[in-house]
């Protein structure tokens, strides 16, 4: 009998990148049986041999929302639970107590985590918030069984918090077979520049609209595109976007919205450079950007705000460019220096690809995530 895994989330849609497209996919496609419930959408398919049993959590109370995935769990009946957040991992926890107690219990910490979840919040909001959302992410921390990190710098305050708790460190790196190195030949008459994610001025669209606007005055015969794969969280950054392309008509846009991972590449094999200019601020000095390991995979070099999240990566390699992403000159110059180096850009870009090939691709966590879960019922089953 195959082993069941359920996968938990209350804040990703049922089709996210690292719950379906990876870790999902890599565990059905090594033996397990997969389940997947998430409380954002109101969702029941079977795709990829993975069953989705999700259901639309907006308007329940946290006390409901944990009795409704404590609901999926019995209907379920794992063998292996995988939790992205700390609400579900109480439920997950009551499942070990009334259900099945061999079941073992494990968060997977990527994008949950207080300072993250407070950053929206302002001054005395957001550290009340952070102290109970800290005191909250503890305790579910001493329910679980193991922790998955997403990376190296997330591991130390669990080091702290959870010595004694099995970790593991499954990073969040591109499926390569999805990310195909792109055959594009760039011109010295056109250039085409890339930015996937949140549209709004945090995460650097504002500046990167204001860098493309400022290089179409410098260089009047130069074609100017922008491929633009992401969403608008408020009407006010949409309405800004149009006004600019009003007013902005020779700078040829190619805009979706959010697309599926496996979508993603093709959308994105005709650009030239990526961009991410976003604030420089601790939520982001200590978030690796997963999203500039895809463009490294398609051979595409980058140009991204200086957060020290990345220093140790540039320091050794030369795939793309940190700058300050307040300097719109500096970002222009780096843009610059790749239109008169065409050479340099293929060069860094096939730099990017090879690191990838080599180190940064799912793979190699894939291979990191089923061992770190065979050596748990391992020892589960030495304790029986």
């Amino acid at each position: 009998m195959k082993n069941k895994v359920v996968i938990l989330s209350s804040g990703h849609p049922p089709k996210d990148e690292r719950l379906f497209s990876k870790i999902g996919y890599s565990l059905t496609a090594n033996g397990y049986s997969v389940v997947i419930s998430t409380s954002t959408e109101d969702f029941q398919a079977i795709d990829s041999s993975i069953l989705f049993d999700c259901f639309d959590g907006e308007k329940l109370t946290k006390r409901k929302k944990i009795n409704k995935f404590f609901s999926v769990l019995s209907t379920h009946s794992p063998d292996i639970i995988i939790s992205s957040e700390p609400l579900p991992i109480i439920a997950g926890y009551q499942f070990k107590k009334h259900g099945n107690a061999s079941c073992i219990l494990i968060s997977d910490i990527t994008e949950w985590y207080p300072e993250n979840v407070v950053s929206k919040y302002r001054k005395t909001k957001k550290w009340f918030s952070y102290f109970v959302l800290s005191i909250f992410n503890f305790y579910a921390v001493t329910l679980c069984d193991a922790l998955v990190i997403g990376e190296e710098k997330k591991k130390k305050r669990y080091d702290v918090i959870a010595p004694f708790k099995p970790k593991e460190i499954v990073s969040y790196f591109p499926r390569l077979e999805l990310f195909p190195l792109s055959d594009k030949t760039a011109s010295s008459n056109e250039i085409n520049l890339g930015f996937t994610g949140i549209l709004n001025e945090s995460r650097g669209f504002l500046r990167l609209l204001t860098a493309a606007a400022q290089l179409r005055e410098k260089h009047h015969q130069l074609k100017i595109k922008l491929t633009i794969v992401g969403k608008f969280l408020t009407h006010a950054d949409e309405k800004l976007f149009s006004n600019w392309k009003v007013a902005n008509p020779s700078i040829e846009v190619n805009f979706s919205t959010w697309l599926s991972y496996e979508q993603l590449s093709s959308k994105l094999d005709q650009v030239d450079i990526f961009l991410d200019l976003r604030e420089v601020n601790f939520v982001f000095n200590n978030s690796l950007p997963i999203k500039i390991f895809e463009y490294m995979a398609l051979g595409k070099p980058v140009i991204y705000s200086q957060c020290s999240s990345l220093q140790h990566f540039f320091n050794d390699f030369s795939f793309g460019k940190l700058v300050n992403p307040n300097a719109i000159d500096e970002v222009i110059s780096a843009i610059e220096y790749y239109l008169c180096k065409p050479e340099e850009m293929k060069r860094e870009g096939l730099l990017g690809r090879a690191l990838v090939e080599q180190r940064y691709n799912w793979n190699t966590c894939e291979i990191k995530l089923r061992s770190f879960i065979r050596r748990l019922q391992a020892k589960l089953s030495a304790e029986k």
